[in-house]
């Protein structure tokens, strides 16, 4: 080999080395470049956010981007930072591909279960038993003696609901929840003293409904069963306005609650079974309003409590009895023209803006209903209903209130309620002394127009002062008891 063509292939591998080096520098370069590092997923972060708050407030649907973005920021605080990059770049993706929401009203049904914008509390019909079990309008008796809702519309929720606070001779405060579930389960709440009892059976729909009487109750009963051979019952005696609520257990040393309860005043009407029903609230989950129709009453009960394995105990007091039926109201268009398969339909998700309240006192007992409409939907005037009853053995409609609430907006811890009714009016202020659940509202992120939004759900016990003039006279109000199920919304 002579030296010339040496040098030549030398200068060649040394051009070739130093080529493969710059491709390995290059390429390790780009790597880096490449690496997906917090601080670069933060600076997209930003651009979406810029993006997702422009498009949100010209009105998108932005429920896809938000499902991913949430994916993205779950990945990226796990340390996931290819996953991360990946739901972000879909949450982008997603943006490019929004449209505008429909604001719009639903259509109205043709066929359908009617509302009402005006107060339904002028009703001062007093409850038959086909009130309180509407066979024919809501519901049909089948085999067994097994209650159904009358397929062809969209039914929600049948509440028979009894709720009792009370006192013993002895000094023992009574807050009781029974529920008989048409659907689903639930365990009674049963707390003495402040003290919840943590072991009651759960008691779980279809209901049966006798309308000779069953467990000793004459009048027409309606029962459902619980774990380990417990029944619940609710049983009606129309002509004497008599509720009679019981827990019942397999055997003697099982948990026992039997209750009389002695309605009165008038009813506080939500609407005839037939209708027409108020609009509660709206659906979180779909552009959609729950309808409901029923009643409330209230007045005074006896009754008494065993606990497994301990003595009896007595306790009077007051009760209410919520017995509503709650509709889709839009969706029903959606069953015209047949059956329906419910599970062609999405997701509902809570009922919110309301208020939903009880007073007791010696003197009177208010009970109303308030309800907002958080959506930007131009839906019918939603509830705004009240009644003040058994007021020296009167009763009155009192739809002109405010109710005000105070504290954080998701969880309000006092209330103000003002108004006048045809005698007289209201000036009174509460403050919650419990919240059920006893950890406080459960929040959930996300409804159809703001998927940043929040709401909540719960109840809360609430001690009420004041004054209410009456006739010229003035009743001082001090700790009156009261309970309320309540839910909020908070637009991001």
């Amino acid at each position: 080999m002579n030296k010339e063509l040496l040098i030549i292939i030398l200068v060649c591998g040394v051009i070739l080395l130093s080529v493969f080096g710059l491709f390995l520098f290059v390429n390790e370069k780009q790597k880096v470049s490449e690496e997906v590092t917090p601080q670069k997923l933060k600076q997209e972060y930003l651009k979406f956010k810029e993006k997702y708050l422009r498009k949100r407030n010209q009105g998108y649907d932005l429920r896809e981007a938000t499902l991913w973005i949430k994916k993205a920021r779950k990945e990226y605080f796990a340390g996931n930072y290819e996953k991360a990059k990946e739901y972000l770049e879909k949450a982008f993706s997603a943006l490019e591909e929004v449209e505008k929401m429909d604001f719009s009203p639903p259509e109205i049904p043709e066929k359908y279960w009617e509302i009402t914008e005006k107060p339904n509390t002028y009703i001062e019909k007093i409850p038959t038993v086909r009130d309180f079990v509407p066979i024919g309008v809501t519901y049909y008796l089948d085999e067994n003696n097994i209650l159904r809702y009358i397929p062809g519309y969209p039914w929600q929720q049948s509440c028979f609901i009894f709720v009792a606070i009370g006192k013993s001779k002895e000094g023992d405060t009574l807050f009781y929840q029974g529920r008989l579930p048409f659907e689903g389960g639930f365990a009674p709440r049963i707390n003495i003293n402040g003290k919840y009892l943590r072991k009651v059976p759960v008691f779980k729909g279809g209901m049966y409904y006798y309308e000779k009487g069953i467990e000793g109750y004459p009048y027409p009963t309606v029962l459902v069963k619980g774990t380990k051979g417990y029944k619940e019952i609710l049983s009606y005696d129309e002509k004497n306005q008599i509720w009679y609520h019981a827990i019942i257990p397999p055997d003697e040393n099982g948990l026992k609650i039997k209750i009389v309860a002695k309605a009165l005043g008038v009813p506080f009407w939500m609407g005839p079974q037939e209708g027409p029903y108020i609009i509660h609230g709206a659906y979180s989950g779909i552009k959609d309003v729950d309808a409901w129709g029923g009643f409330w009453v209230v007045g005074k009960f006896e009754g008494t409590v065993k606990f497994p394995y301990k003595e009896e105990k007595e306790f009077s007091g007051y009760f209410i009895f919520d017995r509503a039926t709650h509709l889709a109201y839009y969706a029903q268009q959606k069953y015209q023209g047949g059956y329906y398969r419910e599970i062609i339909c999405p997701a509902r998700g809570g009922v919110v803006e309301f208020s939903c309240l009880v007073i007791f006192d010696d003197n009177f007992i208010i009970t109303l209903c308030d309800s907002k409409n958080p959506t930007p939907v131009n839906f019918p005037k939603f509830q705004h209903q009240g009644r003040i009853n058994y007021i020296f053995n009167e009763s009155y409609v009192f739809n002109n209130f405010v109710l005000k609430s105070f504290g954080e907006k998701l969880q309000p811890s006092s209330f103000e309620l003002k108004g006048d009714f045809e005698q007289g009016s209201v000036d009174l202020k509460g403050r919650v002394i419990e919240y059920w659940p006893p950890k406080g509202w459960g929040r959930v992120k996300g409804t159809w127009w703001d998927p940043k939004g929040k709401r909540t759900w719960g109840r809360a016990f609430i001690l009420w002062e004041g004054e209410i003039k009456f006739k010229g006279k003035t009743i001082k109000v001090k700790e009156a008891i009261g309970i309320g199920e309540f839910t909020r919304f908070k637009g991001s």
